[in-house]
């Protein structure tokens, strides 16, 4: 659409239905003739206020384009959710029903509570029906919506952010009755099935089908949508979370999905996320800017085709492309013919033999699959020489690595040695073996029915496609940070919230036990310094959690960093040192739960965009009974240099283990010196103990930020390094409260004289030390689990 002509047609907003104008002056879901529509911010909205029609916009590369859509009313304008679009092909006519003509003048269209948008000839609300949008749905099907059985019932987007028709398609199947999934209108790949499975009933007629929820009554929040990827999902709004659920899709086998990867793009769907990946010698399209794989993947390097130019890779264990170009039927004897078949044939793109048939690909070759285990067959690819030398070189490589444990394995031969790791492995496999179980059982729980708390509430669940979409496939772009648990990636959901997503690691000791604990826990826990969760989600081996996004990271980000600390100025730093307080105070005293965290420091203190901080990471988290003092335990879990001498060394854990790690926490952003990374003058001095001599000598002055170029209270820096001292004291019963510490820094009054602290020098200096306990402990940066006694 020019641009002019879309001007003019926005100004007076054109032909709706009928071509018919009309004025909406306060909430109604009705409208009729000779009614003008006046400025974009006037919608059609339903007499219960669930749905909401109106024109909205979408940017497409440097176009942008206006669109009449239907979208639900409850759900707040940033997290809009399009159900149903007008106009998805743009054109020179905005839209119209195409009804020509009615036998009344009095023609109204009506917005239903169910997502129905009439017209009907007349304005009682049995007039006939001249045109409904029931019969011209988009990618969203409503429970009780009859869709037309003799057409298309369903068409996705074609991108994330464009509404036009898409790849996919849902259809009826009429000789099974059941519904099916269509790639470019020509390619099924996937059948709805038994529906009863489903609690849905489906109801085939004549002339159209429909749905609806058994059991609880409908609610129209439900609905049914074929995405940009091909998937066909059931999905519920929650408002807790602000954000679509997935309780069903199919096919379960995304691989199964016709093209998903596009042409040359290989599907594992056993292997880490993403699913998609391209071929050697080949990069990613993503013409569309969707980032779905769809447009498949190109050459780096053209193939020049002559002698010496071009050679052919092996690609072993794949299940082979679909829809090959030419097909010769030969001998298993002739076997290299094949290869000569294709070499001569300037455009074939790959080959491959299959026992009696050379099939070749002669410009797209979609649905590539490869297995793990030896299946499947041989499939060569056509490379530039250039590009198959270094391909070639990556899988001798790989296979070099494959054969080293397997040499020095064989290498033992001592006996007593054998049975010891005979023994051990043994001992550790039972261990894993039961872990495992356990979490199977766990996983199989939350995929059923989510997590529930113990007062009933129900935590929302976001399914791994969306997921996956929010972050780009994992890319290191949207990688945040990394934590002992795993990396931290930024997301954008779909109703466009910014997420931040914890991706715990498959190495992590955080198995599905903290997982839940922490979402559990956290759920319950709700206050301005404690970040907040959002969802979860476990699929396949994952185990995800989706927080509210910090727009400034972690403390540790700039506290640490010479040059981004000095954006940290001394009033900035308070802050966020009287926000951990009170978040802390929350989780220690005011919460309907005892909380203690167990793993304090910087890196789990994120900062919002007015740098308010916020406490994160409760997966290690211990909750306390109301007149409970202490507890223990083997499980030490935590962050060296950060824990108190009677958790690390005995396991015992109360309210004083977290004020110990605070304590660390405020000498740290005093000086802006990492606790765990701390060297002064080549001295074998921890942080604290460099506080000790330091308040000491000049009550805390020389440990000072120099980044803070003088801009502090002097007298200030003197009391929090006080009170970090008093912290961080070796016995617990030393140790003041949280609130004694929240009352300590505002008031001027006197402190009590800090003990000095020997425990800081025992566990100083070297990277590795034994405690008199037979703990071993080793000084890094991430979070420590899992340590037990030897």
């Amino acid at each position: 659409m020019e641009t002019c002509k879309k001007n003019v047609l926005l100004k007076y907003l054109g032909v709706l239905i009928m071509f018919l104008f009309f004025q909406v002056s306060s909430a109604t879901d009705t409208i009729s003739t000779n009614q003008p529509l006046l400025g974009l911010q006037t919608t059609l909205i339903s007499s219960g206020e669930i749905f909401e029609l109106g024109l909205f916009e979408r940017t497409t590369g440097i176009d942008r384009f206006w669109y009449i859509g239907m979208w639900y009313k409850r759900v707040p304008l940033p997290l809009r959710t399009i159900v149903w679009v007008a106009n998805r092909d743009t054109g020179q006519t905005i839209w119209s029903t195409g009804v020509i003509a009615s036998r009344s003048k009095d023609v109204e269209a009506v917005l239903h509570d169910n997502g129905n948008l009439v017209l009907r000839d007349g304005s009682n609300s049995s007039a006939p029906v001249l045109w409904q949008s029931f019969d011209h749905p988009s990618d969203t099907w409503f429970p009780g919506a009859k869709l037309n059985t003799g057409s298309q019932l369903l068409t996705s987007w074609k991108g994330l952010n464009d509404p036009s028709p898409g790849r996919y398609s849902l259809q009826l199947d009429p000789r099974t009755h059941s519904l099916i999934t269509v790639w470019n209108g020509s390619k099924s790949y996937s059948s709805s099935g038994a529906w009863d499975a489903l609690s849905f009933k489906l109801t085939p007629d004549k002339s159209y089908i429909t749905y609806a929820r058994l059991g609880p009554p409908d609610d129209n929040t439900y609905r049914l949508v074929i995405d940009v990827s091909g998937m066909f999902m059931l999905q519920y709004w929650d408002d807790l979370i602000q954000s679509w659920v997935l309780t069903w899709s199919q096919p379960n086998d995304r691989c199964a999905v016709y093209s998903l990867c596009g042409s040359f793009g290989i599907c594992n769907d056993s292997e880490e996320l993403p699913p998609c990946r391209c071929v050697p010698g080949f990069r990613p399209a993503f013409s569309n800017g969707s980032n779905d794989f769809s447009d498949g993947c190109e050459r780096e390097t053209k193939i020049q085709c002559g002698d010496g130019n071009d050679e052919f890779l092996r690609i072993e264990n794949m299940k082979l492309a679909t829809d090959p170009t030419a097909t010769l039927v030969m001998s298993p004897s002739l076997n290299t013919t094949c290869a000569s078949a294709c070499r001569v044939d300037c455009s074939c793109e790959a080959y491959a033999y299959d026992g009696n048939k050379c099939l070749m690909w002669t410009r797209y070759a979609f649905n590539l699959q490869q297995y793990h285990e030896n299946k499947g067959h041989t499939f060569f690819l056509r490379l530039a020489a250039s590009n198959n030398a270094n391909a070639t070189s990556n899988q001798e490589h790989s296979k070099g690595r494959s054969i080293v444990l397997p040499v020095v394995l064989s290498s033992l031969a001592a006996a007593a040695a054998v049975f010891s790791v005979c023994f051990y492995c043994c001992v550790s496999s039972r261990r894993r073996r039961k872990r495992t179980q356990r979490d199977e059982k766990q996983s199989k729980e939350l995929l059923k029915g989510g997590i529930v708390d113990d007062d009933g509430e129900h935590i929302s669940y976001l399914n791994l496609h969306d997921i996956m979409v929010a972050t780009n496939a994992f890319s290191e772009e949207n990688k945040l940070g990394e934590g002992g648990f795993g990396p931290v990636y930024k997301g954008k959901l779909r109703n466009g919230m910014d997420v931040a997503i914890k991706r715990l690691s498959k190495k992590s000791s955080q198995g599905m036990k903290e997982f839940k604990n922490e979402v559990v826990l956290i759920i319950k826990l709700q206050h301005k310094n404690l970040v907040r969760l959002l969802g979860y989600c476990v699929e396949s081996e994952e185990k995800l959690l989706v927080y509210e996004y910090m727009s400034n990271k972690s403390l540790d980000v700039l506290l640490f960093d010479s040059l981004k600390s000095r954006e940290l100025d001394w009033d900035m730093r308070m802050k966020i040192v009287n926000g951990t307080t009170r978040g802390l105070q929350y989780l220690h005293e005011d919460s309907r739960l005892r909380i203690i965290h167990r793993d304090l420091k910087a890196s789990n203190i994120l900062l919002d965009d007015d740098m308010n901080p916020k406490i994160s990471d409760f997966g290690t988290a211990r909750i306390f009974g109301v007149k409970q003092i202490d507890d223990s335990t083997q499980r030490i879990v935590g962050t060296f240099g950060y824990m108190s001498p009677e958790y690390a060394l005995g396991g015992v854990i109360s309210e004083k283990s977290d004020i110990y790690s605070f304590g660390v926490l405020l000498l740290e952003i005093v000086s802006g010196k990492k606790a765990t990374r701390f060297v002064h003058n080549d001295q074998k001095l921890s942080l604290i103990a460099y506080a000790w001599e330091s308040w000491c000598e000049a009550k805390g002055v020389s440990i000072i930020d120099e980044a803070l170029c003088g801009s502090y209270d002097l007298k200030e820096v003197m009391r929090c390094v006080h009170i970090a001292l008093l912290c961080v004291q070796d016995h617990p019963k030393d140790r003041p409260t949280i609130s004694q510490i929240v009352y300590m820094l505002s008031n001027d009054n006197n402190l009590p004289i800090p003990k000095q602290p020997s425990y800081s020098n025992v566990l100083a200096g070297d990277q590795q030390l034994v405690a008199s306990s037979g703990y071993l402990f080793s000084i890094n940066e991430v979070t420590q689990t899992e340590m037990e006694p030897r």
